[in-house]
């Protein structure tokens, strides 16, 4: 057990005017108003000057206070933003990993944590049809997309997240377009069963999540284009779609399983066009994990089941002329996995 004191924001606080620039002066030898226990056998280092600056730094006066707080044993609702990469940053170059470590325990235990069950079931299909002529525009913007079951969560506090969904329907999405004379393009066909998103920059999330699609789910795109300057087409059809975006010391558990047939169709006749890029994809499933900070306070922990049972068809149809630069690509795809450590 360590005890050190600290002086109440008020009394030992002088900045500047932005945060930016803002500096923190402690008194050679304040006057103990707030007397502080922290359990950790690092815990004086958590009061060291350098770490006060980087938190001022990081988010000016109100996060120093949340800090501070959090120094004192209160259970402020922001303490989330303390997990920021320069804070752990200073810490470990201060004390090492045990220090970071020791600071992570004192913000889990009192962050909020916020508990979501969620289930979705889906046996009807959807339908989504776009059709568009445009003529001398600048920008074009086109979307189709039919989902049986979507989920997105965005952390601004500790999460324990179990998400259930189930699709039965099936998915079809249709887009037809004709451009002339225009300079960017961006159409999409899209069919997923089910979709699920989990973010956060500094919130730590334990997430269960389980997928089951049994829909067929059907992308088509037609387009016909001439002197479009830079174009790209896209028709995807997807079983299950997963993607995470998480700090280090977050824990997820997943299972995907497909049983439905992913068709994804384009047919392009392109003219006259700088550069142009269609792509066609069929994937059962899809699991993308991105882990922040993994340098200083470790990677994710991820456990993942996929099963695919069904087929998956990529189509790519292109009719190009005096075009400069132009890439296809068809991919039909069982299960896919990316995981990418930061």
């Amino acid at each position: 057990m360590k005890k050190f004191y600290l002086m109440t924001t008020a009394g030992l606080l002088a900045m500047a005017a932005t945060p930016a620039t803002a500096q923190v002066s402690l008194p050679t030898e304040p006057d103990p108003l707030v007397a502080v226990d922290v359990d950790l056998s690092t815990g004086a280092l958590l009061g060291d000057q350098s770490v006060l600056d980087a938190v001022v730094e990081v988010g000016g006066g109100e996060l120093l206070d949340v800090y501070l707080g959090l120094l004192e044993g209160s259970t402020g609702g922001t303490n989330f933003q303390l997990l920021d990469g320069t804070i752990l940053t200073a810490l470990e170059t201060l004390g090492g990993p045990e220090l970071v470590s020791a600071f992570e325990s004192l913000v889990g235990t009192t962050a909020r944590t916020a508990d979501y069950v969620t289930n979705q079931a889906n046996s009807a299909s959807q339908v989504s049809t776009l059709a568009a002529t445009a003529n001398s525009v600048a920008n074009v913007s086109a979307t189709a997309a039919s989902i049986g079951n979507s989920y997105a969560l965005d952390a601004a506090a500790n999460v324990v997240a179990d998400l259930g969904q189930v699709n039965e329907g099936t998915g079809t999405s249709t887009v037809a377009t004709v451009y002339s004379a225009v300079s960017d393009v961006t159409e999409t066909a899209a069919s997923i069963g089910n979709s699920g998103s989990f973010n956060a920059d500094g919130a730590l999330l334990d997430v269960a999540v389980d997928q089951n699609n049994l829909g067929n789910q059907t992308a088509a795109l037609l387009t016909v284009q001439n002197m479009v300057a830079e174009a790209t087409s896209t028709a995807a059809s997807i079983g299950n779609s997963l993607s995470v975006e998480m700090p280090g010391g977050s824990k997820i558990t997943a299972t995907q399983n497909n049983a439905g047939t992913m068709i994804a169709d384009l047919t392009g006749t392109i003219a006259s066009t700088v550069d142009y890029t269609a792509t066609a994809a069929a994937i059962g499933n899809s699991y993308a994990l991105t882990s922040l900070d993994s340098g200083i306070v470790g990677n994710v922990s991820s456990s993942l089941n996929q099963w695919n049972g069904a087929g998956q068809i990529a189509k790519v149809t292109a009719n190009i002329a005096a075009s400069t630069n132009a890439a296809a690509t068809a991919a039909a795809i069982g299960n896919s996995v990316s995981i990418n450590v930061k």
